[in-house]
């Protein structure tokens, strides 16, 4: 059997997931092997992941590079299905439970929030405008903010409070918000995820912010200055 570089053929896979359309995926992969090769080297034929290889591998992404345990389960399973179809074109060698050495589960992430105090302080603290925004509004008052004046620190925050204050909504909702959705106080959202309809009640501080953030194009559908 020869040997085969597993970034040529990994490359290889990811050019067929982006050909069909398969982005996210495909990033997902380039990670694996990207933290492949850090460790190894661009050199790493597939017939050197064995599972000694493989439990001094998750070693390394544990303690040297300190990812999470789903991290690096993500990262074992791109590889396992990588290996997997080079079994089945013939250029790696069949291994039975080749990664059963290793973690390919899902670990239970305890869920963070945040304390009613820190809200209040969140949702409270007002942020300084940035110098850069001040001088280009001064200079030259009539040409629209670029996305670097904009879109700042402000900007963000202003965002993650909206989404605070329509019941945690998700940032692709917010952003996919349209003028047709606010009607008398309220807002009609159908959450892209799931399907499901809200009816939440714009307080004058979110309408406030909206306002502050409304797109600039009269003609765009969104409500919000976020898409194009």
């Amino acid at each position: 059997m020869i040997k085969s570089e597993l970034k040529v053929f990994m490359e290889s896979v990811i050019a067929d997931l982006e050909s069909e359309g398969r982005y996210s995926t495909a990033h997902v992969y380039r990670c694996a092997l990207k933290a492949a090769l850090a460790y190894e080297g661009d050199g790493l034929c597939l017939e050197n992941i064995t599972p000694a290889w493989l439990v001094a591998y998750q070693e390394h992404l544990r303690t040297d590079r300190q990812l999470l345990m789903n991290t690096v389960s993500t990262y074992m399973r791109m590889l396992r299905a990588v290996y997997n179809r080079a079994v089945d074109a013939g250029l790696a060698p069949f291994v039975p439970h080749l990664f059963r050495c290793v973690f390919t589960g899902r670990q239970k992430n305890h869920r963070r929030a945040l304390k009613g105090e820190e809200m209040r302080k969140l949702l409270a603290e007002e942020l300084a405008e940035p110098a850069v925004a001040e001088s280009a509004s001064a200079v030259e008052p009539t040409e629209p903010a670029t996305p670097s004046v904009r879109h700042d620190l402000r900007w963000a925050r202003a965002c993650l409070e909206l989404m605070l204050r329509f019941h945690g909504l998700s940032f692709v909702d917010l952003a996919h918000l349209c003028k047709s959705d606010l009607r008398d106080g309220y807002l009609y959202v159908c959450r892209r995820k799931t399907g499901i309809p809200l009816c939440i009640t714009v307080s004058p501080e979110a309408f406030a912010l909206l306002c502050r953030y409304a797109h600039p194009d009269p003609a765009s559908p969104y409500l919000l200055d976020i898409l194009d």
